[in-house]
């Protein structure tokens, strides 16, 4: 049998590459035919399906998703150890060459062992300090000869022994046992895990920095696009700057992975030291978030749903686009109020679902992106903790985030910048208050509040933004107008001395801005779409004095 040696000096790689190609290939090919059924099989069932034996195939059908879904990872994560395993081994490989061929250029033999040996100073004179002096010399170099061969012959083990380590992780169970829930659960820890084995690092995604992460992504191969999204689902996911389609499939990725460590147990890695209530909080918030997505697999164009990104921890978060806002000519953003939760994510899908078809009416087939953005801790309507509703410190905490994600959007964008409008709702009017008016403002063309108690400031100049495009809408009945508005979040908006433009609302109450037929909703659609609403007096303003007349 050959030695180490001879095995690595002779060993061609290209079955190696060609392996890692084949199980990179399996990943994508996974992925996506998970989409297609996804969009062509459970997204129509969904909706067309009901009852007992519907709820049955679906869990069945969900669950064969998953598991490609995990199919995808390890198979993605094969392929990154394969190819890591052979880059390093060609390292070695070169250096054991090198080493050799210059053993061999100063006149050492090297045998098919590696041992390497000096021909040259075998019939010098012992006694001869010249000689002696050449043997010494000779020696020397012999010895390094010697030390540069066994450090490649052992990098090369190394990195045998740690690909097949990491390969061993990787083991294929999901396939093998499709029965183990456990294979599933334990796929995400396995792959990390495994990189860790091979000591492959975490990518290195310029942080809180848009346009330097949508820089970062574009200098990327579409290998290691693909890679990162697969292996390194949460970090992609949450990146803002990043695609849009590309976030969605990370985020997926990292929900399922989520929801089958949640129900097996298999949660201590990713949430250590969390209580059980804890932990149950965020499978409930999970499960609501992934069968909401679920039954929207099947969208119309524009109507298909992106999840931009997302947190299971308490209350829950997320970030959801309605059409795809890198492509598209307008794009809001709405930030909800007091007390939205995960559970409230599809009473927001519904309000920007109209909102959207009203902003695509308004724009004369321009085409409307729109996203709800639960991206802050919304505070809570509780007679003892007023502190969280009746101050600041909620919508200050989320203002970097919002300013951040804005910014996302435009960098992310292809072509030139889609017209932008972030809107607020209650509470979230004092979010959208505070992002503008703090750091270098909030880079949106407009703002809208709906039903708001303020915006943490007196004066729309103070947004850093021109007040002409500051709307703000209030129902006569809207009882957070009445009774908050003023007082701890910022003076009134609908009045005069705030600046700004009122628009015509004709619905009731605090939540019938975005009533079917309504002049409220028509009104945000036009500010969307880039138009002008219908404008009323701000309150409290003066008449204009009546023209002079001649005579």
């Amino acid at each position: 049998m050959a030695s180490e040696f001879a095995r690595l000096l002779k060993q061609d790689f290209s079955d190696t590459e060609a392996s890692a190609t084949a199980w990179r290939t399996l990943s994508t090919t996974t992925d996506s035919l998970t989409s297609r059924h996804r969009s062509r099989v459970t997204g129509p069932l969904h909706h067309s399906w009901k009852g007992d034996d519907a709820d049955s195939a679906l869990y069945f059908l969900e669950d064969v998703e998953s598991r490609l879904g995990v199919v995808e990872t390890e198979a993605m994560a094969v392929a990154r150890v394969v190819d890591t395993t052979r880059v390093w081994m060609e390292n070695a490989q070169t250096a054991l060459r090198n080493a050799v061929r210059r053993a061999e250029q100063d006149h050492f033999e090297v045998d098919d062992d590696g041992w390497v040996s000096d021909p040259t100073t075998a019939d010098l004179p012992h006694q001869d300090p010249d000689a002696q002096q050449i043997v010494a010399d000779r020696n020397g170099l012999l010895g390094e000869y010697r030390a540069r061969i066994d450090e490649a012959l052992t990098d090369a083990r190394k990195a045998s022994d740690d690909g097949a380590k990491a390969l061993g992780r990787l083991n294929g169970d999901i396939l093998t046992d499709p029965l183990s829930h456990d294979a599933a659960a334990e796929s995400a820890d396995d792959t990390r895990l495994a990189m860790k084995d091979i000591g492959v690092q975490d990518p290195q995604i310029p942080k809180d920095d848009p346009k330097g992460a949508a820089a970062w992504w574009k200098a990327l191969s579409p290998e290691e696009r693909q890679e990162y999204t697969t292996l390194y689902p949460k970090q992609i996911g949450s990146t803002d700057g990043l695609p849009t389609d590309v976030r969605d499939d990370a985020n997926r990725t990292a929900l399922n992975q989520e929801l089958n460590a949640l129900q097996e147990g298999n949660y201590d890695e990713d949430f250590p030291g969390e209580s059980d209530e804890t932990v149950n909080q965020r499978l409930k918030n999970a499960e609501l978030l992934s069968d909401r997505l679920d039954a929207s697999d099947s969208a119309p164009k524009g109507k298909e749903l992106y999840l931009i990104g997302y947190d299971s921890k308490d209350d829950g978060r997320a970030v959801i686009a309605m059409g795809n806002p890198d492509t598209a000519d307008h794009t809001g953003i709405l930030v909800p109020g007091t007390n939205a939760d995960m559970e409230g994510v599809p009473g927001q899908l519904s309000r920007i679902d109209k909102l959207q078809t009203s902003a695509e009416r308004q724009s004369h087939g321009e085409s409307v992106a729109m996203i709800t953005w639960l991206g802050y801790d919304a505070p809570e309507a509780s007679a003892t903790d007023f502190g969280s509703v009746g101050g600041t410190g909620r919508a200050e905490d989320a203002a970097p985030d919002l300013r951040q994600f804005v910014a996302g959007t435009h960098a992310a964008h292809d072509g030139s910048p889609s017209h932008t409008t972030v809107l607020g709702h209650s509470y979230g009017s004092t979010v959208v208050g505070a992002a503008a008016a703090g750091g270098s403002g909030l880079g949106a063309d407009d703002v809208v509040v709906v039903g708001s108690p303020g915006m943490t400031v007196d004066e729309a100049s103070d947004l850093q933004m021109d007040p002409e495009h500051v709307w703000v809408g209030g129902a006569e009945d809207d009882p957070i107008i009445d009774n908050f508005s003023g007082y701890t979040l910022g003076d009134n908006p609908m009045n005069a001395p705030f600046g700004g433009n009122n628009f015509e609302v004709d619905t009731h109450g605090h939540s019938g801005y975005w009533d079917e037929g309504s002049d409220s909703l028509r009104n945000q659609g036009s500010i969307i779409g880039g138009r002008k609403p219908a404008e009323v007096p701000k309150e409290g303003a003066e008449n204009p004095d009546p023209p002079l007349v001649a005579g």
